[in-house]
């Protein structure tokens, strides 16, 4: 089955992906060229994020260019991930490109996609309260 989890299992994380598709020499936790664009100093930086467990890339200038796996293949790709269609088709690509095998005609969302609630269905915003604050000063003088 073709998902975000089954990828990163395949690829160490996400660290095979970003092996494939970086053509320059790079170490995790070393400085390069970013190659996404026309990078003149080496700022950018594969390294893994223990908090989420995965491979991410930071380019410390441009904050622009950093993310997952995920992100990176979007950004050569010109897909934005945070469409649900272009994170599919991220997806495939990955899984084309590096021969992984998973089956794409299954594909399921972890989280289900509900349609947007009608302004009508939301509560109205609480109001939030103001605090007065009063100084006494004359007591310490």
């Amino acid at each position: 089955m073709l998902s975000k989890q089954a990828i990163l299992d395949r690829t160490n994380n996400g660290f095979e992906v970003f092996r494939y598709y970086i053509d320059a020499q790079w170490q995790l936790g070393k400085n390069f060229c970013n190659p996404l664009y026309d990078d003149k100093k080496a700022s950018c930086n594969v390294y893994f994020d223990r908090r989420y467990r995965v491979y991410k890339f930071k380019d410390f200038g441009n904050d622009t260019y950093s993310g997952d796996c995920f992100s990176f293949v979007g950004f050569l790709k010109g897909l934005d991930c945070n469409n649900t269609i272009n994170f599919v088709e991220i997806l495939k690509i990955i899984n084309q490109d590096l021969s992984l095998g998973l089956a794409d005609s299954s594909y399921t969302f972890s989280q289900p996609i509900t349609a947007k609630p009608n302004k009508q269905e939301l509560p109205e915003p609480k109001k939030a309260k103001r605090f007065s604050f009063i100084v006494f000063t004359s007591k310490f003088f």
